[in-house]
């Protein structure tokens, strides 16, 4: 299945990494460098013909110094920094993929195409730079990323604008916006028909680069200094060129995560 979870929810937006000791600027946070364990779970209701929502359980990795963090499936190392730019190296495990055991195969057929026709998509493992700029009403990023595991061997840009509003010493609110920019070769590798799919009978379906608008909330509550509940809910967009695609029946994308951690 396409579970684009990780991203911007789990692996790139640090929601379980907030100070809880020193008051931050307006529309910004401090990390709270050391571990965090914990466990949670992520949910989406998928994009392709028979998906259903799916919810999975998963443990819930944080690990911060000044310079180096681990995030997940989300890692980087701060190459620069300064009040207002961090540039970092970044590398995650790119939660995208397609299952095609998982496809309802009477919608499938409605389109002339059977599951023998068809082939998984799988994972990609990205490297990549970012950049962060913080103001003092939020934080603007940029990530540029190429898939160097050799899934689609695509690039993805994504930029994101995320506020942090401390409503008290405990609850934290994190609303966010941004847009997602696929390359040919990644968007046609997840959305679009292969061409070793083509040439077992499919018709050919490539959308090409695609814009991938997207909403999200995260909170944060410390229910003690150690222990923390955290969760965000994410709301993605299809454009059309998407949403044409013969393997995809729905217009929009929801992720959802809920996370209780300990900090060490």
């Amino acid at each position: 299945m396409l579970r684009n979870i990780g991203l911007t929810i789990i692996l790139c937006i640090p929601f379980t990494t907030f100070a809880n000791d020193d008051k931050p600027p307006k529309g910004q946070i401090y990390k709270a460098q050391g571990l965090s364990l914990g466990i949670g779970a992520v949910g989406s209701s998928g994009i392709y013909v028979g998906e259903k929502t799916e919810i999975t359980p998963i443990p819930v990795i944080s690990y911060e110094t000044e310079h180096f963090f681990i995030r997940g499936l989300y890692a980087g190392v701060e190459l620069y920094k300064n009040n207002l730019l961090t540039v970092n190296a970044i590398t995650n495990i790119n939660m995208m993929n397609l299952d095609i055991d998982n496809l309802s195969k009477e919608k499938l057929a409605a389109n002339n195409i059977s599951t023998s026709q068809l082939e998984d998509r799988e994972r990609s493992v990205d490297l990549g730079i970012e950049s962060i700029v913080r103001l003092p009403y939020g934080l603007f990023s940029l990530q540029a990323v190429n898939d160097i595991g050799g899934a689609s061997d695509g690039a993805e840009l994504r930029f994101n604008y995320q506020y942090f509003w401390r409503i008290n010493p405990k609850v934290t609110l994190m609303p966010n916006v941004g847009i997602d920019w696929l390359s040919d070769k990644r968007a046609n590798y997840y959305y679009g028909i292969l061409d070793s799919e083509v040439s077992r009978g499919v018709v050919a379906y490539k959308p090409n680069h695609v814009f991938i608008p997207h909403l999200s909330l995260g909170a944060s509550y410390a229910l003690t200094d150690k222990v923390k509940l955290s969760g965000a809910a994410m709301q993605k967009f299809l454009p059309n060129k998407v949403q044409d695609g013969p393997l995809v029946d729905k217009s929009k994308l929801t992720n959802f995560y809920m996370a209780l951690t300990y900090k060490f």
